[in-house]
């Protein structure tokens, strides 16, 4: 589900025609001011050289805004969808504000209008409407699709987001949907339906409200928190988006059912002790509450080379490179290297890895009895103790033309069960 419109400003000879650095420059200094961007505090923002291009993204769940400035002309493309009719009227309320510091005016592209008409007519409750409407209309292709064999759908996920293994009808940025939620609401009456859109939507009101904040803090945790402790700025950001987005909702609703003991978490890797306390204490003065258990879900993640692996959701992805890919958690530690060969014979291409193996002249441990369980994949494994309470499995998988090198670093039984299941579950992706 998505709405999508493109609007365009001209400068005219009457004003002083900018170049892209400092219209980009005016741009990014408003979108970064609390007057015009409450959410400033979640926002970022990157430019595409080459395109002339600036990506600003309010919300780290919510599609971005993209300004392309070219032939003296600023092109912003808008989407909204699943985000809800708080943030399509939001953002033109943010271009109105832009337009007059610029001293420009919007206006629509003739091919692709806002479908909700809301940029011209400015009627939010012909604006919520509208987005029941459209989820109307896009609940009734979900049923019919999976009537059709089709399911586990995925609506409005990053781009990146990992296969899930497990069967579901749907997943947003909010969680799981079940097939009888979108079919009690295709069914529901028209005054009924816009509970349902209170639901599914996260900014569904005009007003940055308690459940705006509340849904934000859910699905940042649903997304993007990998449970461990932080290992660089961008992790440290989040963290302290998701207590930002606890915060401005607890001031609004402080009996909502927060999910405290991950907010714990959060401000133990934070070391925050006196969040912690607060924390403790809120959880201990309320008889229940949210319980997020998604990032212990398996999933199937891409890396590089076309290979997959499954792991549990709360294992984090970090790419550092096309190919090398590193899995990291508290007591697990994954790193994978991809060779291409011109040679399809895998008995060859297994030679010489187990000599790129040898190369450092280490004791590889003993040899593991495990089977890749995908048919055109050999595998070889090995286990030894490291010095400390660490254990390693150095893992070789080769099918034609291709290999992988795995090792893994576990700590605890529980943990080397994960490595053998992820060993195990190793595939080709064509």
């Amino acid at each position: 589900m998505n709405v999508e419109f493109l609007l365009y400003a001209k400068f005219d000879n009457k004003r002083v025609i900018p170049n892209r650095d400092r219209l980009f420059k005016a741009i990014v200094s408003s979108l970064n001011e609390v007057g015009i961007n409450p959410l400033v505090m979640m926002s970022e923002y990157s430019i595409i050289e080459n395109e002339n291009t600036l990506i600003y993204s309010f919300h780290p769940t919510s599609d971005p805004m993209y300004f392309e400035y070219k032939d003296e002309t600023l092109f912003v493309t808008v989407s909204a969808g699943t985000f809800g009719a708080g943030y399509h009227k939001f953002v033109i309320n943010v271009l109105d504000r832009i337009a007059r510091r610029l001293d420009i005016k919007f206006e629509e592209s003739e091919e692709y209008k806002d479908p909700s008409g809301y940029f011209i007519e400015r009627d939010f409750n012909k604006l919520k409407k509208f987005f029941i409407d459209s989820l109307t209309d896009y609940s009734k292709m979900l049923l019919e699709h999976h009537e059709k064999g089709f399911g586990n759908f995925m609506i409005a996920m990053p781009y990146d987001y990992p296969i899930i293994e497990k069967e579901y009808f749907a997943l947003s940025t909010l969680g799981y949907w079940g097939k009888t939620w979108f079919a009690d609401f295709v069914n529901a009456a028209e005054e009924d339906k816009e509970k349902f859109a209170e639901d599914f939507f996260i900014w569904n009101e005009e007003e940055m409200n308690a459940q705006f904040w509340f849904k934000s803090l859910i699905s940042l945790i649903w997304l993007y928190f990998p449970f461990r402790e932080i290992i660089d700025d961008k992790e440290k950001k989040l963290y302290k988006e998701i207590i930002y987005s606890f915060q401005e909702a607890y001031k609004k609703d402080k009996n909502l059912k927060y999910p405290y003991d991950i907010l714990i978490k959060v401000a133990e890797y934070l070391d925050d002790s006196n969040l912690v306390k607060f924390f403790e204490e809120n959880k201990n003065n309320i008889k229940q509450n949210i319980n997020i258990g998604f990032r212990t879900e398996k999933a199937r993640y891409l890396v590089a080379g076309g290979f997959t692996i499954v792991l549990p959701m709360r294992m984090n992805m970090n790419r550092s490179d096309k190919t090398l890919v590193e899995f990291r958690d508290i007591n697990i530690y994954i790193a994978m290297q991809v060779y291409t060969f011109s040679n399809e014979e895998t008995d060859i291409i297994m030679d010489y890895v187990i000599k790129q193996m040898d190369i450092a002249d280490e004791d590889k441990g003993k040899q593991l009895d495990i089977k890749i369980e995908a048919d055109n994949i050999k595998n070889i494994a090995y286990e030894k103790k490291l010095d400390n309470e660490d254990n390693i499995i150095t893992v070789a998988a080769v099918t034609n033309r291709l290999a992988l090198l795995i090792w893994f670093t576990y700590n605890g039984e529980e943990n080397r069960e994960i490595c053998l299941d992820a060993i195990k579950s190793i595939r080709l992706e064509e």
